[in-house]
């Protein structure tokens, strides 16, 4: 097993940098707007969502900037570990020849890579007790680099074609991760180890949410009210 330090400092930059310090950091560059006189509630219904709502809302998730960030990040970060596009992979798998436990070490090793910075972004910890974040962007990324492109984007563009039948967070993911090994298995780009892995991490704070019995929290834009009280 051969690991390229310059490169594997790289993934860990990019896949281990919490969300939510990228979204405090976009907060710090965002123009602070004026308050008016108009009620956000008439104009734009969709950001009145309370912390915690469950659905997974399209228009609310494309219009935020972190969300393209996680994309690019885990996307670039994903193929400096797994190789492709003609990158070297940060940690190559042992040449022909060598014992077979070597190259299940290396591709352990990438697999660990990959869980701890899933975890950076699932487990947001409070001060009495922790929640769980669907980083649905950030997972979007890593099935480039593990499912193929092909495979990666038809995964993609039909979890959000059927997500209006779908009840939650839990659910998108849970048809997602099943959608990544349908449609890397149809393209054929990618192998099956890494189709379960990409599957395994996209159920994976689903799998956590059920054990400490927290529901899976999509984390909106507070909107405040300017209007006078009754």
């Amino acid at each position: 097993m051969t690991v390229s330090l310059p490169f594997l400092l790289g993934v860990l930059v990019l896949l281990w940098f919490p969300r939510l310090w990228l979204r405090r950091g976009l907060a710090r560059l965002r123009p602070r707007r004026r308050k008016s006189g108009k009620n956000p509630l008439i104009t734009e219904p969709w950001r009145d969502r309370e912390p915690g709502d469950p659905q997974i809302n399209f228009r609310v998730e494309f219009t935020k900037g972190v969300n393209y960030l996680d994309l690019f990040r885990a996307g670039f970060g994903g193929w400096l570990l797994w190789g492709g596009w003609g990158l070297p992979p940060a940690i190559t798998v042992a040449a022909e020849g060598a014992p077979p436990w070597m190259t299940g070490a290396a591709l352990a090793v990438r697999g660990l890579v990959l869980l701890a910075g899933l975890l950076v972004q699932t487990v947001r910890p409070e001060k009495e007790r922790l929640s769980f974040f669907p980083p649905i962007f950030y997972l979007a990324g890593l099935s480039i680099a593990l499912c193929d492109f092909q495979g990666a984007a038809f995964a993609f563009a039909l979890i959000w074609a059927v997500n209006p039948s779908l009840p939650n967070a839990r659910g998108f993911l849970s048809v997602y991760a099943v959608l990544m090994i349908l449609f890397g298995r149809f393209f054929g780009g990618a192998g099956m180890q890494s189709l379960l892995l990409a599957a395994g991490l996209t159920f994976l704070p689903v799998l956590l949410s059920l054990l400490a019995n927290r529901p899976l929290t999509v984390f909106a834009r507070r909107t405040h009210h300017t209007g006078a009280r009754p």
